[in-house]
């Protein structure tokens, strides 16, 4: 009796969905809730019930699901991607994903990503706004921090803006001690394979550098797409401009560049999240230098939208601007993220 009520529900669903254009989640316990899915990330899915605040929940806890309220951009962890709605099956923990062509069987927990394609533009765009405390080492006093990340994804195109500050107040002086700013637009091929075009600006007065402006251009890839790791690659080229806390400016400056992100994910409670990047230049344009930006960054849930983060960040540059600066800088921020 159980499979032929599931598949009444299925087409109850259904015609409701048609109707209202409503998501539907199917619980292998026989639960079932309807509502609106926000996104899928890793395993996870954010879901927004009729009447009730938002909800997260394990893909390998759904028997199946109705994703009709949008046209959903969904990639696998076998590093397909797809455009189209879900509709509900009867093989267990599986939905049908038809759209633009497609017409294929996924298995729920085979979904890395999920994102709605919202017909509201400002729909589109989530992001993040942190604040905290930091140490470094170029004063080795208590430092305010601030970062800021918004995203905006449509179809195959990736837009990401960020921006991150460390300064020092001494004696009512404020000093802008570490800024990093950059824009990036991703545009995505097939098989996770996406060109990738950036602008940056950089400053580091423990590096001797007053201002560094990037742009830059290349090739990258997801090669990892698991349940509880995402990681990509990007490589290619980039032209510096450089100006010197000694006054000098560099001209134009060529590098090849490799980076690599490595994020990991822990769902049990307490929710931890690990964020790795690190990105290696080597000069075409100056003999023997190679410079080296990276960090790690950790984060735990304290309750919804809001984490704990700790941060650890290291540069290097073997030909610094400032040829009375350090080579190396390192430090950590500690602070406090609200995701929105």
């Amino acid at each position: 009796m159980k499979p032929i009520l599931l598949c009444i529900l299925m087409i109850l669903t259904l015609g409701s969905a048609a109707q209202e254009a409503k998501d539907t989640l199917f619980f292998d316990n026989g639960s079932i809730i309807i509502g609106k899915i926000k996104k899928v990330k890793v395993g996870i899915l954010t879901f927004d019930p009729d009447d009730a605040n938002d909800i997260t929940v394990q893909l390998r806890k759904l028997k199946t699901i109705a994703a009709v309220r949008n046209i959903y951009r969904i990639e696998t962890i076998n590093k397909r991607l797809y455009f189209g709605k879900l509709y509900p099956d009867t093989l267990k923990h599986s939905a049908n994903l038809r759209g633009f062509g497609d017409s294929v069987l996924l298995g729920l927990e085979d979904i890395s990503i999920l994102y709605p394609f919202h017909k509201s533009i400002w729909e589109r765009f989530d992001g993040s706004i942190g604040l905290g405390y930091s140490y470094t080492r170029s004063s080795r006093l208590g430092r305010l921090n601030a970062d800021l990340a918004i995203s905006y994804l449509y179809r195959k195109t990736e837009l990401t803006l960020s921006a991150s500050s460390i300064g020092t107040v001494t004696d009512s002086v404020f000093s802008r001690d570490r800024e990093n700013a950059s824009f990036k637009t991703n545009y995505y091929l097939k098989h996770n394979w996406f060109a990738t075009v950036f602008l940056s600006y950089q400053r580091n007065l423990e590096l001797g550098l007053l201002r560094r402006f990037q742009e830059g251009l290349g090739m990258g890839n997801k090669f990892i797409t698991g349940k509880h790791i995402y990681t990509w690659g990007r490589g290619g080229l980039v032209f510096n401009q450089e100006h010197s806390d000694e006054g000098v400016y560099s001209g134009l400056l060529t590098e090849v560049f490799g980076q690599l992100e490595l994020t990991i994910f822990r769902f049990a409670k307490p929710e931890i999240n690990i964020f790795i990047t690190q990105s290696c230049y080597y000069s075409l344009s100056q003999k023997n230098r190679f410079r080296n930006d990276g960090g790690v960054k950790i984060a735990y849930e304290v309750f919804k939208d809001f984490d704990l983060t700790l941060e650890l960040y290291n540069n290097y540059d073997a030909k610094p601007p400032g040829e009375e600066n350090n080579k190396y800088d390192y430090g950590f921020v500690f602070g406090f993220k609200y995701t929105f």
